[in-house]
Formats: C-alpha cells, structure tokens, sequence
C-alpha cells in the first residue's frame, strides 16, 4: 500500500522545472539585492510559456519575471543538483514557499496574480524605464502561436518581416548595451530573449551573415 505524500521528499523536480515567476511580496528580495538583476529574466506578453492551469504550452497574456534557469534542462539557477537543495532557501519566492507539489491548488490559484513585471522593479528614476517602453513598441513579441501553426509554410513576406524583427531586435539592444553600459548578464532581464531565440524553437535555424542573421526555416513535412 502506497503512503499517501504530505512533505517535500527533495527530489528537485519542481526546481528542474525552471525558476519560479515573481510576485509582488518578491519585490524585497530584488531591492535589497539578494536576488540581483542577473539571476532574472523577462518573459514579455505574447512569450510561450507552459501553463499549469491549462496543461499546455501557450501565450502569456501579462509580463511575468523569473529567475533564470540554468543548463539544458534550464533548471532553477539557484538549485544546487549535487546536495538537491535550494542555496536561496531563506529568502526564496513566494512561489517556492506556497509550492506543494502533492497538493498544488494554493500555487495554481496564485497564477496570473499579483506578477511582478520591469517596471514595478526599477525605480521611477531609472533612465531604462523608458528605454524598455521603446523596445516594446518597436519590436514587440511576434504572433508565436500563429507562426507555430505555419512554421515553414508561412509566406516569403511574413519570414522577410521576421528576420527584420529579429536582426532589429539585436541591433538595438546591442546600441542600449553599449550606451548604458549595461551588464550583459542583465539583458534578459531588461529586453527578454531575442527574437531570434523565440522564433528557434518554432523551426527557424540562424545563420550568421555580413547583414546580420538570416533565419532559415525549416520545410514542413508532407
């Protein structure tokens, strides 16, 4: 007879599962720096991104920030494989504190809610504000469901459209880099992942070229 699961058994699954999204009450954690800026990152409106309440991969209606993930399994950056422990564990999200993985109603129940996005992060003073407003509006996140369904079977025009997107997309980060001398490490928080890198997993290869990146994509199979 199976003994019905009541505690954390530390196997670290939920940890391999990726960082946790943060919440309001997770604001202290950021400006007193125990969780810098370089363990986070955006995941912008339109981003996909499995959804717990659905059970399926789909678009994010609302910003969310997350701690970074780490590896090819993009485990949480704070999870420790080797003692299967958390090295944040004092000061951990509010997710991680509430997560039951026996019993998930109270974590589920907090999705959508209360999200932490970049500017409830940076201060009023804080000359990005404005930059990250900018970069939104000119090259905001592609139509990935719809891109998803066509892959190679879109139109010239709309791949053209895409490789635009992109190369623009890195240009102008690469600019705000430079001219705020920014971390590197802190690009994912304040611009999220290139577009590039959201279009790869939908059947786009990257080249690189003397004009930038070209996106070469993958044919459908009949």
């Amino acid at each position: 007879m199976s003994v019905k699961q009541d505690s954390c058994r530390r196997c670290g699954k939920c940890c391999n599962e990726g960082g946790p999204a943060l919440h309001g009450p997770d604001l202290e954690l950021i400006t007193s720096g125990r969780i810098p800026l370089s363990a986070l990152i955006t995941l912008r409106k339109g981003e996909l991104a499995h959804n717990p309440v659905f059970g399926k991969v789909s678009a994010i209606d609302n910003e969310l920030v997350k701690l970074k993930g780490t590896g090819r399994e993009w485990n949480c950056c704070y999870y420790d494989s080797q003692e299967n422990s958390c090295t944040i564990y004092d000061f951990r999200p509010q997710a991680c504190g509430v997560l039951k993985c026996w019993d998930p109603e109270d974590l589920l129940d907090m999705i959508g809610k209360d999200n932490l996005a970049r500017l409830d992060i940076l201060t009023e003073e804080d000359p990005l504000r404005s930059i990250i407003s900018e970069h939104d509006r000119l090259y905001p996140c592609p139509e990935l469901e719809e891109i998803s369904s066509l892959a190679a079977d879109m139109s010239d025009k709309m791949k053209r459209n895409l490789q635009k997107l992109a190369n623009e997309d890195l240009r102008f980060r690469t600019r705000v880099v430079k001219e705020f001398d920014l971390k590197l490490s802190h690009e994912l928080f304040y611009f999220g992942r290139p577009v590039f890198q959201l279009l790869q997993p939908l059947g786009a290869k990257v080249r690189e070229s003397a004009l930038g990146i070209e996106l070469l994509w993958v044919k459908s199979k009949d």
